[in-house]
């Protein structure tokens, strides 16, 4: 491996062992320290449907659209990438790697953490995870030990930064300066992009992932980006490689069989819609009063919703949740009067499900040739 390769340490381990966290805090750590480095949830990667099967081909889709976001990075400049999230229990991600030019240009480092049972027990029904399930995970942890990947770390009994401390042996924290970006390679024919707005916490997400599985369960072949997890670099934040990340995902899913994209964010700006110039886009923006947005941020922080990275709220005390509903209303506000014309759903007062069903109404006129009716079975 060349000098040149870029750094990239995958924490992965079955569910519960903190591979988020400790990826996370190795991010904040090493960016708080001054070094170029992005962070990036595998998870985010793979959300396509309907689901392919699993097994290897959700890991091989994945690991493909890893690539292509790690080449992005390169070109940026970036000088370490961190990387969480579960690999093939089988046989690791390398075998997805192995045919790939652009994997000749990375140093890759898989790190698997591991603890001991009741500690994992803990661990997993700690995050809201059903008991139900301890048979299945112990299941895959047996079947991570038996394969080996990866360089073991035991985690029993250690902090979170205790973990880190351990993981930064396999980091290297480099200032670099910000690289241009060249041009994407040729113009593939245009699909339906649907790109749902809002200000923070009016729903986007949660609506969005609601349409998202209807289109599943209609067959109908559908991605799912949410922008702001591919924003996760130092120094930044950098719209520009915000753009060209979704590009190339997005050409990813299109080469995994997608005919429709659902991308989420809180405002378009024009680097995200020039990356998507080519493509057939319905803007909608989510609305709310003040008095609603607030009612949701207070219930993001008592975990209403899914955990994800950078989630600014999950456990937030309430001066901060007031900071947040400040900055919320104001976002609001502002897409209010910017003056474009685009489709807006009020989502005052509603609950999810209406949120949800409403949306999937307004986007019929645009998407329904992708919307076959469900069995009436």
């Amino acid at each position: 491996m060349g000098s040149s390769a870029t750094p990239v340490l995958w924490v992965t381990g079955p569910p519960g062992a903190g591979k988020s966290t400790s990826g996370w805090r190795l991010f904040t750590r090493i960016s708080g320290q001054g070094g170029s480095v992005a962070y990036v949830d595998i998870d985010q990667l793979g959300l396509i449907g309907p689901p392919p099967g699993g097994g290897a081909a959700s890991h091989r889709i994945k690991a493909a659209n890893l690539l292509r976001v790690i080449a992005v990075l390169r070109q940026r400049g970036v000088q370490q990438v961190i990387v969480s999230g579960v690999v093939d229990p089988e046989v690791g991600v390398e075998p997805f790697f192995a045919d790939s030019v652009e994997a000749a240009h990375i140093d890759l480092a898989l790190v698997r953490l591991h603890c001991d049972r009741e500690e994992l027990r803990s661990r997993f029904l700690g995050r809201g995870s059903p008991a139900g399930m301890l048979a299945e995970l112990f299941e895959v942890v047996d079947r991570i030990d038996r394969a080996a990947i990866g360089i073991p770390l035991d985690t029993t009994g250690q902090r979170p930064d205790e973990t880190v401390d351990a993981l930064m042996g396999h980091c290297v924290v480099r200032p670099a300066p910000v690289q241009p970006l060249a041009s994407a390679d040729g113009a593939l024919p245009p699909m339906p992009v649907v790109v749902v707005t809002g200000a923070t916490a009016v729903g986007k997400s949660t609506a969005a992932w609601s349409v998202l599985r209807d289109f599943w369960q209609r067959g109908a072949p559908t991605a799912y980006i949410d922008l702001d997890q591919l924003g996760f670099v130092h120094p930044g934040p950098d719209p520009v490689l915000q753009a060209a990340n979704l590009a190339a995902l997005w050409r990813g899913y299109r080469r995994a069989g997608a005919q429709s994209l659902l991308l989420v964010t809180r405002e378009p700006g024009a680097d995200l819609m020039g990356a998507l110039a080519a493509e057939l886009v319905t803007v909608v923006r989510l609305d709310a009063d003040d008095a609603t947005l607030e009612g949701r941020i207070r219930r993001r922080a008592d975990g209403e919703s899914a955990l994800l990275a950078g989630d600014e709220l999950r456990g937030a005390p309430p001066e901060v949740q007031r900071r947040v509903a400040i900055r919320a209303a104001a976002e609001a506000e502002r897409l209010r009067s910017s003056g474009e014309h685009r489709m807006v759903l009020d989502t005052t007062g509603q609950s999810p499900q209406e949120t949800s069903a409403a949306l999937l109404d307004m986007l019929r006129p645009a998407l329904g040739s992708l919307l076959p009716e469900r069995d009436p079975r």
